[in-house]
């Protein structure tokens, strides 16, 4: 299938609305440099990506079957309901596209997250269930082993190649590293602010991995990349925040759960649940 760097996208009809998107937002930018000398990190006069377009990242997670069997590699994702902008069949992909799934984007990154607070609230007997040694990841002074130690036990030793599983291994560094680092020196985040920003990585690495050839052609300066994955981390944020979330509490079940559940209550909303 290819790495994120050499994907041309799939996601099937909402795949191709997204690309579309970023193809008119790219198209509407002004010539030269930025309009404003803003850091990379602030808004500025720049067109806004229309936030629908982020919307069609939710239906090419596939959801768990209704039958609650398991959600194995392979399967094509379901369609695409009424609720959005655009209906259009949906979840899974266009052929050499990505085969996501909801069930194993949010275990791999339920259990990363799970790890890292584990970690920084002493919890052995969680990491122990994880394969991992608190002792040992505590005295090791390297953060960046750290989080390679947690990104293999929430993702495997391996990678299997695909672009899912790209995404999943960089969700997972992702989430792991900022429960690890956020407000360092006092209380870790709380459980459901961690649902909600393993959430919002999700949705965000998924639509820029889409999204990369139009974002990344090498013909748009580098302030209209930073920008363009600026606005969709912006969008992917204030999604996770309209999710419906009740996580009983920081076990592993209960993070893969309430991540689970935040991605389909998002397909509820927007899509028609289909």
């Amino acid at each position: 299938m290819g790495t994120v760097g050499s994907y041309g996208g799939g996601g099937g009809k909402p795949g191709r609305d997204l690309r579309e998107d970023i193809n008119d937002w790219l198209d509407s930018l002004p010539d030269g440099p930025p309009p404003s000398d803003q850091p990379d990190d602030q808004p500025t006069d720049l067109p806004a990506i229309p936030p629908e377009a982020v919307l069609n990242v939710i239906p090419m997670f596939r959801p768990r079957p209704s039958g609650g069997g398991s959600d194995g590699p392979g399967g094509v994702g379901g369609g695409a309901g009424g609720g959005g902008r655009r209906g259009g069949a949906g979840g899974g992909s266009s052929r050499g596209g990505a085969q996501r799934s909801a069930s194993r984007s949010a275990s791999s990154a339920g259990r990363a997250a799970a790890a890292a607070y584990a970690l920084r609230t002493g919890d052995a007997e969680t990491l122990r269930q994880l394969g991992l040694d608190y002792n040992e990841l505590r005295d090791t002074r390297d953060p960046i082993e750290v989080t390679r130690r947690i990104v293999e036990a929430a993702c495997g030793p391996l990678s299997d190649g695909t672009i899912e599983d790209e995404e999943r291994r960089y969700v997972a560094a992702e989430i792991a590293q900022w429960v690890l680092e956020e407000n360092e020196a006092g209380a870790p985040p709380e459980p459901e602010e961690i649902v909600r920003e393993a959430i919002a990585r999700i949705i965000f690495e998924a639509a820029t991995t889409e999204s990369a050839a139009q974002l990344r052609d090498g013909n748009r300066p580098t302030w209209a990349t930073r920008e363009g994955e600026r606005q969709i981390r912006e969008s992917a944020d204030a999604l996770a925040q309209r999710a419906e979330l009740s996580p009983a509490g920081p076990t592993v079940e209960e993070f893969e759960r309430a991540i689970e559940q935040g991605i389909e209550t998002l397909r509820n909303i927007f899509w028609g649940g289909s």
